[in-house]
């Protein structure tokens, strides 16, 4: 593969796989980091990461030994085909905080903000039609209390791990469309603000899930002991995370 410049725009590969009589393409982008890693998504997308000057063959060859492992994640995230629709932030919309659903209902106010009352999500507008208004107010309150909720429990957590000699990590939120979370070689944790939609013991599974990454960076046995010992249900955790939809 040519030469990689840094910053750069990643370069990415097709990968056509049969399993039987089924035929799904891997999206695969090539990138800075030492192992081939799968992802499938619960919208039924395949997308891979593979080291930056990897052999495409082998690469392939990689997820073909994988179908039997990919196609097992498809059969499972097509029981919860179709997807839900995006939010249009309308009254009478369904939204999510910590695993519950709450409506939303939107009235005329002077202060334009939205609290969680009871089972209801009651928003303040000027214009109450106005939806890209609707949308702007709850992705800050998303924000604002993933910033409050992943931080004060990433805290409890971490205290484990000092223990360890393990030194507290930099913390960065933005929203992702991907991934939950995630650990940088240099020891930065990004977390997803839209966690804060998925039940308080998943999100615990996220946080604790990056942390050991801190001590062992790739998902080796150690990886999955430190893990386990710390939660040791953290499979029922992510089964029940993969039934949160970003």
């Amino acid at each position: 593969m040519p030469g990689y410049c840094p910053g750069a725009k990643a370069v990415v590969m097709k990968v056509k796989l049969t399993h039987g009589k089924r035929r799904f393409v891997v999206d695969v982008e090539f990138l800075e980091r030492k192992r081939l890693s799968i992802t499938v998504h619960p919208d039924l997308r395949i997308t891979a990461r593979a080291p930056v000057n990897a052999d495409r063959n082998v690469i392939k060859n990689r997820l073909e030994k994988r179908v039997a492992w990919i196609v097992k994640q498809l059969d499972y995230f097509e029981r919860f085909q179709p997807l839900p629709p995006e939010r249009a932030f309308i009254s009478g919309e369904t939204h999510y905080y910590l695993g519950r659903q709450y409506r939303l209902k939107i009235r005329p106010g002077s202060v334009q903000r939205v609290r969680l009352i009871g089972r209801f999500f009651e928003m303040e507008l000027h214009d109450t039609g106005d939806r890209a208004k609707a949308r702007e107010i709850m992705m800050r309150w998303y924000a604002d209390h993933a910033r409050e909720l992943l931080v004060r429990r990433l805290n409890q957590y971490l205290l484990v791990f000092v223990k360890m000699g393990i030194s507290a990590p930099a913390i960065r939120l933005r929203r992702m469309k991907k991934r939950w979370g995630s650990c940088s070689a240099n020891g930065v944790i990004i977390l997803n603000t839209e966690l804060v939609k998925a039940p308080i013991h998943c999100v615990d599974y996220v946080l604790v899930h990056e942390l050991c990454h801190l001590k062992y960076p790739n998902h080796d046995k150690k990886f999955f002991q430190l893990l386990r010992r710390i939660l040791p249900d953290w499979e029922k955790r992510k089964e029940r995370l993969e039934k949160v939809v970003i």
